[in-house]
């Protein structure tokens, strides 16, 4: 019975905190005037490519870095084999940022394996201050990625997001598109906090990088 009720009591405090999930996964830095560049994480490029372009053209930072090996099968099928890091830095293109301040990085499959293409990419060229563009619900496990992989070689992070966020929506949890990524997202959480940040902060080395976060740069 014991056992039953400490269940029921995790079960009930879960219950009451789960309204905030989108708060506890978000996460948004005071910027600094200047930083050596900018870095769009893969996924919902369109919206953040365009918020890099945003913040390019307020002078926040003379580069914008795209990773992601990805092709997604719809863009194969027509004839447009473009990875996400070329799918994210054409939209950045369109939306004002030259060719020539676009750094394109064709690897990482993960968030922990597009934050080691970053550490390769600022170890090779000494540009240690960056802004991370990424979503509100992703930006909690991809801030703390990219500080792992950035802060043995002197480098800082700063997370920003240019979407609202769904904590904003009443009842989010009733809608599908938020309940789905919300969820997917603690679950990644929860699964990084076990694999890669718990070991990190206790000293520990995290698992070896998938090899395709080592790929060639393309300028």
């Amino acid at each position: 019975m014991r056992v039953f009720l400490q269940i029921l009591t995790l079960l009930g405090i879960g219950l009451l905190a789960f309204p905030y999930l989108p708060d506890l996964l978000s996460r948004s830095d005071q910027l600094p005037p200047t930083a050596d560049a900018l870095y769009v994480f893969p996924g919902k490029l369109e919206t953040r490519a365009k918020c890099a372009a945003r913040l390019f053209s307020e002078n926040l930072a003379p580069l914008v870095v795209f990773t992601g090996s990805r092709i997604r099968p719809e863009l194969r099928a027509v004839g447009m084999p473009f990875s996400d890091a070329e799918l994210g830095a054409k939209m950045a293109a369109r939306a004002g940022v030259p060719p020539s301040a676009e750094v394109i990085i064709p690897a990482g499959r993960s968030t922990w394996a597009d934050a080691t293409a970053v550490g390769q990419w600022v170890r090779e060229t000494g540009n240690r201050n960056i802004i991370a563009v990424t979503s509100p619900s992703h930006a909690r496990r991809a801030g703390e990625s990219l500080r792992i992989a950035l802060e043995p070689l002197g480098g800082k992070v700063w997370v920003t997001t240019c979407e609202r966020s769904y904590s904003d929506i009443p009842g989010w949890w009733w809608h599908e598109k938020p309940l789905i990524e919300v969820t997917n997202e603690a679950i990644k959480l929860f699964l990084y906090l076990g694999k890669y940040f718990v070991p990190n902060w206790l000293g520990f080395q995290p698992p070896p990088t998938p090899a395709d976060a080592t790929r060639e740069i393309v300028r």
